[in-house]
């Protein structure tokens, strides 16, 4: 039985070493060709969106709080630095007044220690010093009669005594009033001001802070750009967790397009490819431009066009187009978009030539799409050709 298993094995791998030694003999497998780009035939095909200069601004406010006053309107152009609304501030404009009164006391404390003391209190201590030295000079005459008598026994010892203390209880009294005297005239020390210094710092940043917090109940425009929407109403809560931006604004000095062209297409598209857009809401439009900037990556598909083919695994590079003539467009509005040489127009030479980009005060016949190119070449293919010869008697 093991010999029988071991003929099974060597057989196993005798048949694989054949199979691979005969597929190493086959030739390399063929690669199909690189996509090939002729500038003269090949149109590249988007969906894409009308935008300002700038993308749209999802503004938010920086704290929480309700609207206390609305002061942008839809359509409103405003520059950079406007008060778009402004939250209830009674709260944070108490906190900037008591941080403001602990900012100037802690200016003051150290005013006044550069300051010194008041002249008042130095002529005081200086007064003090002089009656202590004056009652200082009695005392000392005093003791010496004392000790003139204690030389003949004239005067008791309990006295002498009682002299002796009082005259040290003066000289430390003189002492005191003397020190005193010269802490007043004294310059203040370095590190009682850099002690009063630091609490001024931290007054200071806590009245700066105050202030930051209370300019952030005002909502202000970043750069001149026209207000898009307003979300907010008088009395509504908001704060920059809201599922709804406050304002909205963009640059609407000039419009472009922003065109989302797939992978296929996407290593294709140039700078200074001219384009053409038509829209759905402009029926027989169209508008040209050209292609201004390219992203250096890919991104997930954002924005489709709804036809029944159209992929939505995808990745797309996004591709700014500027437009010649804007007339009549809006922020928003979604465009088909066509790259390339005559873009919105067949290559066939039985096909009529481009539209010419015109206002909207002259319309044109609508742009000639690539299923309506079909239906037509499908309708001449008919006519050419020749019906069947009709039936007679004698073919029964």
């Amino acid at each position: 039985m093991r010999i029988l298993l071991l003929i099974v094995i060597a057989s196993l791998l005798l048949a694989l070493g054949m199979a691979i030694d005969s597929q190493s003999g086959l030739p390399p497998r063929q690669h199909p060709p690189l996509r090939q780009f002729d500038p003269q035939q090949h149109v590249i095909h988007a969906a894409g969106r009308v935008e300002g200069m700038t993308p749209e601004i999802e503004l938010r406010t920086q704290v929480r709080g309700r609207v206390d006053k609305v002061w942008a309107e839809e359509g409103q152009q405003v520059a950079a630095g406007d008060v778009l609304l402004v939250l209830d501030d009674a709260q944070l404009r108490a906190a900037v007044a008591l941080a403001n009164a602990e900012r100037r006391a802690a200016e003051s404390r150290l005013l006044r220690l550069h300051n010194g003391a008041h002249d008042q209190e130095r002529r005081e201590a200086a007064a003090l010093w002089e009656a202590r030295q004056a009652e200082l000079r009695q005392a000392e005459l005093l003791w010496q009669r004392i000790e003139q008598l204690r030389a003949g026994e004239a005067v008791a010892p309990q006295r002498a005594d009682d002299e002796w203390s009082r005259l040290q209880s003066l000289r430390a009294q003189v002492a005191a009033a003397e020190a005193r005297f010269r802490l007043l005239e004294s310059p203040p020390r370095p590190d009682d001001l850099q002690l009063l210094q630091a609490q001024l710092d931290a007054a200071q940043a806590r009245w700066q802070q105050a202030q930051v917090q209370l300019d952030h109940t005002r909502l202000r425009a970043p750069a001149r750009a026209q207000v898009l929407k307003v979300n907010v109403e008088t009395g509504e809560l908001c704060g920059p967790a809201s599922p709804r931006p406050a304002v909205i604004l963009a640059d609407t000095t000039r419009l472009r397009v922003r065109a989302f062209v797939e992978e296929m297409d996407a290593p294709l598209v140039q700078l200074g490819m001219p384009a053409e857009f038509v829209a759905d809401g402009l029926p027989g439009i169209k508008y040209t431009g050209r292609v201004t900037r390219l992203s250096p990556r890919m991104n997930p598909k954002r924005l489709s066009s709804d036809q029944p083919a159209e992929r939505y695994d995808t990745k797309v590079r996004e591709v700014e187009l500027e437009i010649d003539d804007a007339t009549g467009l809006v922020v928003g509005l979604r465009v088909d978009v066509a790259i390339g040489p005559n873009p919105l127009t067949s290559a066939s030479p039985a096909d009529p030539p481009p539209l010419a980009a015109h206002s909207l005060g002259t319309p044109a016949p609508p742009p000639v799409t690539a299923g309506q190119a079909t239906q037509d070449l499908d309708s001449q293919n008919d006519g050419q050709r020749q019906p069947p010869p009709a039936a007679t008697s004698q073919d029964f």
